[in-house]
């Protein structure tokens, strides 16, 4: 847990960020997902999201990790705040 926890806060090098980046490009291809369902994925995320809190729409990120034996689908999502009576919503 530790060095997952360090490996988050370290510093990347060009090198590394690009290596992530190609890394992702490469996993969209084989998982055979079009920019356009990519977005479709981050409208269902803001909008499900945005029932029951505020968040910043211009920072939200959806992106694929692929783990030994997993993809994930992570996404980054700034809120502003949590709506209090979303539950009644």
């Amino acid at each position: 847990m530790l060095k997952t926890i360090q490996n988050f806060f370290r510093q990347r090098s060009s090198a590394d960020t690009a290596k992530q980046r190609l890394g992702v490009v490469l996993m969209h291809d084989r998982l055979d997902i079009s920019p356009q369902l990519m977005e479709a994925i981050k409208n269902d995320i803001i909008d499900v999201l945005s029932r029951y809190m505020e968040i910043d729409r211009g920072t939200i990120k959806v992106d694929f990790e692929k783990g030994k034996d997993y993809t994930a689908l992570i996404s980054n999502v700034h809120i502003k705040r949590v709506y209090r009576n979303a539950a009644a919503m």
